[in-house]
């Protein structure tokens, strides 16, 4: 048996509002703002547009010594161990990458005159070097003669400086908007360290 609609029962689909580009942000702008008032109220998130900034707060510790021994164990060439000033403190340490697989062992301190200056170790070339480190081609500007050895300089981002030079095949860079006389104390105990065991 047959069965016809009946042309007089059909009902209309249920109409939905149009999808546009502007809808779609109204229907995430409230998770995007609970998202950020959460991160504010942990601390966790801030906006600064000049760039990074030394601020007053809690600043994090790194246990230097442990950080380059593990960093010595996933590299293949010497890291050396600076002996720094007991004022200066290390607040960043960490192993990467570069495009030629070449990597880099980094550790950053603040360093007496609340500055902040980073030391990189690695087998890279001096240009892919530079350029990773300062975040810009590479623009050399000079040389420095510290602790019996050449460093080129060049610059870096924010008006910092960077200071290359090359030790037992293995390149050390310096970079930070601290002055000459603690970019001198870092290339000098970095010259003058012991390679981690």
């Amino acid at each position: 048996m047959d069965v016809v609609a009946e042309s007089g029962n059909e009902q209309p689909a249920p109409s939905r509002p149009p999808r546009t580009a502007s809808a779609m942000v109204f229907a995430i702008l409230p998770l995007v703002l609970v998202a950020f008032g959460v991160a504010g109220l942990v601390g966790q998130c801030s906006f600064n547009p000049g760039g990074p900034s030394i601020e007053s707060g809690p600043v994090p510790t790194v246990d230097v010594p442990g950080e380059l021994h593990k960093a010595a164990d996933r590299v293949e060439f010497p890291v050396r161990e600076p002996n720094l000033p007991a004022n200066w403190r290390a607040n960043s340490a960490n192993v990467t990458t570069l495009g030629s697989h070449a990597q880099v062992v980094r550790v950053g301190w603040l360093t007496g005159g609340a500055r902040y200056l980073r030391l990189a170790q690695s087998t890279a070339s001096e240009e892919e070097l530079v350029a990773a480190e300062t975040r810009q081609p590479p623009h050399a500007t000079g040389t420095v003669d510290v602790a019996g050895r050449q460093w080129v300089s060049y610059q870096s981002v924010r008006g910092e400086q960077a200071w290359v030079s090359e030790l037992a095949g293995v390149r050390l860079l310096i970079t930070g908007n601290a002055d000459e006389p603690e970019f001198r104390t870092l290339a000098e105990a970095a010259v003058a360290a012991p390679t981690v065991p």
